[in-house]
């Protein structure tokens, strides 16, 4: 592995032909396999920007990949769902995801992770949506990447009617997510992206 890398190719490969496949086939339709490759895109963005020696980049990455693979099987497939069925699952699938990620990882991958490693992973996408309830650095920035993830709308084109997005800025995002985010280069990034998606929804309702 080059020094440069920040997670094991084997492992992203590992985790991009099981996850992603997961993703696209049984999650979420149009939404879950774009969402969590922009979240993992903005993860390894954020990691080099803050360079923060304690921050792990392999158990991150791997989080972002896994934070949501716990919604595969939870929604039929052919229509994109709603934010009130989302929400009706939230519990649900960060308790599969853990069961998911820890059952890869011993089956494939625990050559390259130590325990406190897999605890430490599990843990975080246990808490991911508990939003007020995060405190270390590394619970936020999870929590940080997966709000850019679902405010890009050039990674991920939105599935939300105008209704519903007005509802998920003005609430998930202004609300919620913003005022915890602790790292100036995020929350510069999600503005931008606000701005975005302020004005591809500006295009449709006219």
């Amino acid at each position: 592995m080059k020094k440069s890398s920040m997670i094991h190719p084997y492992i992203e490969r590992t985790l991009r032909q099981i996850i992603l496949k997961d993703l696209a086939n049984k999650g979420r339709p149009r939404w879950d396999k774009p969402h969590t490759e922009a979240v993992v895109y903005w993860m390894k963005y954020l990691l080099k920007k803050i360079n923060n020696p304690k921050l792990n980049p392999k158990v991150l990455i791997t989080a972002a990949y896994a934070h949501d693979w716990g919604y595969a099987n939870l929604f039929k497939q052919k229509n994109p769902i709603t934010i009130d069925q989302a929400r009706s699952q939230k519990d649900l699938h960060m308790k599969k995801g853990v069961e998911m990620i820890e059952r890869l990882i011993y089956q494939r991958l625990s050559g390259y992770f130590t325990e406190p490693e897999v605890l430490r992973l599990t843990h975080l996408i246990s808490v991911h949506d508990y939003i007020n309830q995060l405190q270390d650095e590394d619970e936020l920035l999870l929590m940080e990447c997966d709000a850019l993830g679902m405010l890009d709308t050039e990674l991920v084109p939105p599935t939300l009617s105008p209704k519903e997005n007005d509802y998920f800025i003005k609430t998930s995002i202004l609300k919620k997510r913003l005022p915890r985010f602790i790292h100036p280069e995020a929350k510069k990034i999600a503005e931008k992206l606000i701005e975005k998606r302020e004005q591809f929804y500006a295009t449709i309702s006219t």
